[in-house]
């Protein structure tokens, strides 16, 4: 992406065994977090006739990615839409309006600048209720049946250069969002409960972990933050430009070009340290989130260039210079669904990958219209947003 344009850091089961994803926690940006669907049994190869089970039309969105709950999709579109779609067939249920018109009172407001337009975020769900935050600093909760619960919007904040792309996380009972700087709210009322000033907006979501038994989120900023109070435990692991960090169990990944791993060691004390297990630089620009599983890391440059790291030592694996369509962006982030790993640039092209220590293509795919947004993974189906359409590919059969 050039520099005049917003780099994205970015983007239900369908069977009746299928669990719920959100049986095993919030599902927004990446999912969980991760990048990891390991219940999920997509399709590796389709095309505009082949595994398409339907198409729908949802509005204009460049980056954010869909979110799938219970037999239901959500999404954003602009200009402050969130939609709601079901599994099925593709149909809306419902879809809500988000504006300063929807606001009590009405305040006068700004249409977010730079490149990311308004609905970059991805929201996320409990099961129970979907959240969604968009450029202009509002925030909305809503029920899954589209009754809405609450709406706050505190004032303008000011936006990073590109516009705004944090997506909201929910931890412990509070919804954090990323406005100018880290705000808690009370995700049953929308009410604040702590802002932390020391914890800056960046184009990268917070990702919510559990260290030593206590709910924090691991920032782009490199800081680590206590949810309960906004305390930042530690602060000197460094920082990402772009893209959101990765963790796993207690080791922060933040893989750019020049990339690490740190070792996080809680204290009783309240300060906690972290320990640079290893660091390592890459080639290009990294705006697609990494991914880390079996104990390796995957990531992918917007140059096209993909990596494999030792999740141990940081050693590369593998580098390899995709061919992946002509004039792509890689800003979806990478997704692992089941056994198989999935590259997608914003121009609708996709490789599908076998995990490993090699590289190993098992198939590339087409779609014809692309988007800046990761998948989304339930059952036997993907479901990725392309243009103003949201698609869905499956198992079920083959569209004549």
């Amino acid at each position: 992406m050039n520099a005049r344009m917003l780099p994205a850091v970015l983007m239900v089961a369908t069977l009746a065994a299928a669990p719920s994803p959100w049986m095993n926690g919030p599902q927004g940006f990446r999912g969980d977090g991760s990048g990891r669907f390991p219940a999920a049994a997509p399709p590796r190869e389709w095309s505009p006739t082949k595994n398409l089970l339907w198409t729908t039309n949802i509005g204009p969105n460049k980056y954010s990615s869909p979110v799938v709950v219970d037999g239901r999709i959500f999404l954003v579109a602009e200009p402050a839409q969130l939609v709601c779609v079901d599994t099925a067939d593709g149909r809306i249920l419902w879809q809500k309006s988000n504006g300063f018109a929807d606001l009590p009172g009405k305040p006068d407001g700004k249409a977010p600048k730079g490149d990311a337009g308004n609905t970059t975020p991805t929201p996320v769900s409990d099961g129970r209720f979907v959240y969604a935050v968009f450029g202009t600093g509002i925030v909305a909760c809503y029920d899954l049946a589209g009754r809405r619960q609450w709406i706050w919007y505190e004032g303008p904040h000011p936006e990073p250069e590109y516009g705004r792309s944090a997506s909201p996380a929910l931890v412990g009972g509070k919804l954090l969002v990323s406005l100018s700087s880290l705000v808690a709210l009370d995700a049953a009322t929308g009410a604040p409960v702590w802002r932390n000033k020391e914890a800056p907006e960046q184009y990268g979501t917070p990702i919510p972990a559990a260290i030593s038994g206590v709910d924090v989120a691991v920032l782009p900023s490199g800081q680590i933050v206590r949810v309960s109070d906004g305390a930042i435990l530690a602060s000197d692991l460094g920082g990402l430009r772009y893209a959101s960090p990765v963790v796993h169990d207690d080791v922060v990944y933040l893989i750019q070009a020049g990339s690490s791993a740190q070792r996080i060691s809680a204290a009783a004390t309240g300060h906690w340290g972290a320990r640079q297990v290893w660091d390592q630089e890459l080639e290009g620009t990294f705006y697609a989130s990494a991914l880390c599983d079996n104990g390796l890391i995957y990531a992918v440059a917007n140059e096209g260039i993909f990596t494999i790291l030792d999740a141990k030592d940081g050693k590369i694996l593998v580098r390899k210079e995709l061919d992946l369509g002509e004039g792509g962006n890689m800003y979806p982030s990478l997704t692992l669904a089941g056994n198989a790993l999935y590259v997608f640039n914003d121009k609708g092209d996709a490789l599908v990958l076998e995990p490993g220590r090699t590289y190993k293509e098992l198939a590339r795919n087409r779609l014809g219209a692309g988007h800046g947004g990761a998948p989304a993974f339930a059952g036997n189906r993907l479901y990725v947003r392309g243009g103003p359409n949201l698609y869905c590919i499956g198992r079920d059969g083959t569209r004549q």
